[in-house]
């Protein structure tokens, strides 16, 4: 295997293995000022925007794998002759990833609401 190819391949694992951190990291933190306050309607608000944009980011995704899914020869030129690089599974790893932070985050903003009666 020729050096060139091998930097091309190690660049694409990185990149793929960043998308997977990035991924894992889609729940933010809320903001300092409101958990000290105890601001229970402003948590829950701020829930719902990141559940918002976590959906929104799995929507892009899905759009991206749709992209990939018609343009076969992109995905086999980023994984090389051998192919081994399996794009599609990787976004819907993200996807599901992206859904289940914005399931946690409804069910916190669930949370703060009733913790505001």
């Amino acid at each position: 295997m020729t050096t060139s190819k091998q930097w091309i391949q190690r660049g694409v694992l990185c990149g793929l293995l960043l998308g997977g951190v990035v991924g894992c990291s889609t729940l933010g933190n809320p903001p300092v000022d409101q958990v000290t306050k105890g601001d229970h309607a402003g948590l829950a608000a701020w829930y719902d925007k990141e559940a918002t944009e976590l959906r929104q980011k799995a929507k892009d995704m899905a759009d991206m794998e749709a992209y990939y899914g018609k343009n076969p020869a992109f995905v086999q030129g980023m994984s090389g002759a051998g192919g081994k690089t399996n794009i599609p599974q990787h976004c819907d790893a993200l996807i599901a990833t992206y859904n289940k932070g914005a399931e946690e985050a409804d069910q916190l903003a669930k949370m703060h609401r009733g913790m505001m009666k």
